[in-house]
């Protein structure tokens, strides 16, 4: 926010004298690029800090890693600030070629990072520094049409044992759970399945192991699912499966935090007072549920910036002030600001229970610890080989050891050591 300079003022006679008061300070300038969801959020920081102006520019969210890249290689045009809507863009930007991030670790203060939810900044954690802020948290729960699965006498499964029989009985009368493709790998990570997970105390080491049961189990109860029907070969977004939404036809399924808001309600068009949410299933031999996450962006910024303070103390502010984060689009990562912005959910007459907000806040306490931001995408390796295979008609379970070649090879091509 600019200020009103101090000026000489002119007496007659071509007399000059200063004001007795010293001279205003120019605030600090930083460079900012936005997607357009954010906006708003860095134009309510720009206007409640007069000290800093931000010069914001709205750019594709697809390509920022890309120009950014540019930029560095010109030495023009490199933002103080950017917000990544992939958590993936983080480890992107901190390679040898690609050292762009700037290090957060002792800038900002750990009582206000215990203030996230666990492991909601994982994603940010790269060698053991603090590299952005996580805005936004998006762990799977279960959604469900709460009328439709009373009329069916149905009960909302707590485990995965209970999840693949509830497909079973509820196929034999015309119904689906869904699909598992875009949550795919939050079905092979449940019950701990090493799949390009961090090594601790390693950097860039991953432990690449799809052979153990912890795998194969759930593997195999999406092959069953798939045969018997409960489950589809496409995706959430496939026409066929928004169709038997639309048309009452899957009365559960499994999603982040935002497909209530955002898939749930426009896509699928359900109408209000059907849907409820639940905690995400654990397995029998499991305490509790291990959840994976879809989506969940972060802040970072630039190692080089003149004004490094500035540069922390914006993204700070944008992940955790409380008056910014009530008005997010989705569920933010800092707690407190979670509990003000979930307040419009209690009295949401869209849903079917005003519990909705609570229980992804008990929810996200299982947020599993593997979701961290990585160099290549495993979802497109999961793409490319079991889904490709889905389609042929062959298992997941058969697909595992060419997916444990293709994320193998991936990781090594990306740099990473694998264990």
């Amino acid at each position: 926010m600019h200020k009103l300079k101090t000026t000489a003022l002119a007496l007659a006679g071509g007399l000059m004298l200063m004001a007795g008061a010293a001279m205003a300070a120019d605030p600090v300038v930083l460079n900012v690029w936005s997607d357009p969801v954010r906006l708003t959020m860095f134009e309510l920081y720009d206007k409640t800090h007069d000290n800093v102006t931000l010069n914001i520019t709205t750019i594709d969210p697809a390509g920022l890693v890309a120009k950014i890249q540019l930029g560095m290689q010109s030495k023009s045009e490199v933002p103080d600030v950017i917000f990544m809507n992939d958590i993936g863009y983080a480890a992107q930007l901190s390679t040898r070629r690609s050292n762009y991030l700037l290090d957060l670790t002792d800038k900002v203060p750990q009582t206000t990072l215990d203030e996230f939810y666990p492991n909601a900044n994982g994603p940010c954690y790269i060698n053991g520094k603090l590299l952005c802020m996580r805005n936004d948290i998006a762990h799977d729960v279960v959604w469900y049409d709460k009328p439709l699965m009373e009329s069916l006498g149905a009960k909302v499964p707590t485990t995965w044992e209970e999840y693949q029989a509830l497909g079973d009985e509820l196929v034999a009368k015309g119904y689906s759970l869904g699909s598992p493709m875009v949550p795919f790998e939050s079905f092979l990570v449940s019950d701990g399945c090493d799949m390009v997970m961090p090594v601790e105390g390693k950097d860039d080491t991953v432990k690449i192991d799809l052979t153990t049961e912890k795998c194969l189990k759930p593997a195999r109860m999406i092959d069953h699912m798939i045969a018997a029907g409960s489950l589809s070969k496409v995706g959430p977004f496939d026409p066929a499966v928004v169709e038997l939404v639309k048309t009452g036809k899957v009365p559960l399924m499994i999603g982040p935090t935002w497909f209530g808001e955002y898939v749930i309600k426009p896509t699928y068009e359900m109408a209000p007072g059907k849907l409820a949410v639940a905690l995400p299933l654990k397995w029998d031999d499991q305490t509790q549920p291990l959840t994976w996450s879809w989506g969940g962006g972060v802040y970072g910024g630039w190692k080089d910036t003149k004004n490094p303070a500035e540069v922390a103390d914006l993204i700070t502010w944008m992940s955790s002030d409380v008056t910014n984060q009530t008005t997010a689009v989705t569920l933010p990562a800092h707690k407190p600001s979670s509990i003000a912005w979930g307040a419009r959910l209690k009295t949401d007459a869209y849903y079917a229970s005003p519990d909705v907000f609570d229980v992804q806040v008990a929810a996200a306490e299982f947020s599993h610890p593997g979701y961290v931001s990585l160099r290549f995408s495993v979802e497109d390796a999961l793409v490319k080989i079991v889904s490709a295979n889905i389609a042929k008609g062959i298992s997941v379970e058969a697909s595992l050891p060419a997916l444990q070649t293709e994320l193998t090879n991936l990781a090594k091509l990306n740099g990473y050591n694998v264990e």
